[in-house]
């Protein structure tokens, strides 16, 4: 399986993760401005930006680790851009991050909420 497929299908599994804890899927693979948002999402009136990190193992360190801060600047450069948009002014942004650490069979994701700020 290759580097995208892989991603993709952490994507989706994380997608399904916030589904069942009740978050709302607004966007998958939001891109503006030379930067990408996995998933775009709402919960109450909170709308989350959140970067999906997919590996086999924690042996070079947890998924989240790898989400740089030029990474993070990306992240929330397309963030303004997004939450500027009708109807999502008057909700609050938060910067998450769903680690999912897959097996041959399985694929178990962490969800980390305040991953990082501006």
């Amino acid at each position: 399986m290759d580097k995208k497929t892989i991603g993709l299908n952490g994507e989706q599994a994380a997608a399904a993760y916030l589904r069942n804890k009740g978050f709302k899927i607004i966007q998958a693979n939001y891109r503006v401005a030379g930067a990408e948002v996995d998933i775009i999402a709402s919960t109450g009136d909170i709308l989350c930006f959140i970067e999906v990190k997919t590996r086999k193992t924690c042996d070079y360190g947890a998924p989240e680790a790898f989400v740089t801060r030029a990474k993070q600047l990306k992240i929330i450069r397309a963030a303004k851009v997004f939450s500027a948009r009708k109807p999502y002014r008057e909700y609050r942004v938060r910067f998450d991050v769903v680690s999912v650490l897959r097996s041959a069979d399985t694929m178990a994701c962490d969800h980390l909420e305040n991953a990082f700020e501006e």
